[in-house]
C-alpha cells in the first residue's frame, strides 16, 4: 500500500507539470546583457485564453540569436524552439 501511495504521488507530480504551459509567450520586455540578446515573455498556461487578472502567468527570460531580436518588438509573439 505504501509503495502505491508514493507511486501515486510522483505520478501526479509529473503530470501536473507536464505540458502545462506551451512554448510560445508575448515579448514584455528586450534586452542585452553580456554581448547576448534576450526577451522577458510571458508564457500562458494552455487551458488560460485570455485571462487578464494575472492569473496562470509564468514569466521567463529568454536567450534570442540578434536577428530575432532586431525583427520583433514589445507586445510580439515568439516561440521558444525545444
Amino acid at each position: 500500500m505504501k509503495h502505491l501511495i508514493s507511486f501515486f504521488l510522483i505520478s501526479l507530480f509529473f503530470f501536473s507539470c507536464s505540458g502545462s504551459i506551451d512554448n510560445c509567450g508575448e515579448i514584455d520586455r528586450k534586452y542585452e546583457k553580456n554581448g547576448e540578446y534576450f526577451f522577458a515573455l510571458i508564457m500562458h498556461e494552455d487551458n488560460n485564453s485570455s485571462d487578464n487578472d494575472g492569473g496562470g502567468r509564468v514569466y521567463s527570460d529568454v536567450s534570442v540569436a540578434k536577428k530575432d531580436y532586431l525583427s520583433k518588438k514589445i507586445g510580439d509573439q515568439y516561440c521558444v524552439e525545444d
